[in-house]
């Protein structure tokens, strides 16, 4: 994973938790001793929280440091990256952000968030294919 990636992984994580506490950007900048903007910052994964950033978010969410990154014992053993970018040629620029968008959103939920999501999104593509048959 390149290190963008890996930041907007990270700001989507941070801004998944401070959500399900409840917490505004404000709020969590108190607790970690940043202004709302760092925070914002984070989340969008425009800059990365340095180590004891990260430390001070983990506890203030009430999470493990782990819970920010990715499973690192994921393998890519079918190169989905490279079958995915074979896929979106040929998309427009504003198609493949909406996409990515999607992904997006999907990996800053968990449980049972995340199923209604991608179920809803089910339904939608159920729905289209059953209005446009022939």
């Amino acid at each position: 994973m390149k290190e963008d990636d890996l930041s907007r992984f990270v700001g989507s994580k941070i801004k998944y938790y401070r959500r399900k506490k409840k917490l505004t950007q404000s709020e969590l900048g108190e607790l970690i001793g940043k202004k709302n903007n760092t925070v914002s910052n984070y989340e969008t994964g425009t800059i990365s929280p340095e180590q004891d950033a990260l430390f001070a978010i983990a506890k203030a969410l009430d999470i493990k440091v782990d819970d920010l990154f990715p499973e690192m014992n994921v393998v890519d053993d079918d190169n989905n990256f490279e079958r995915a970018l074979r896929m979106a040629n040929g998309l427009e620029l504003k198609e493949m952000n909406f996409l990515k968008e999607l992904i997006e959103k999907t990996l800053s939920m968990q449980g049972e968030d995340r199923e209604k999501f991608l179920e809803s999104i089910r339904f939608t593509v159920e729905y289209y294919e059953r209005m446009n048959q022939d």
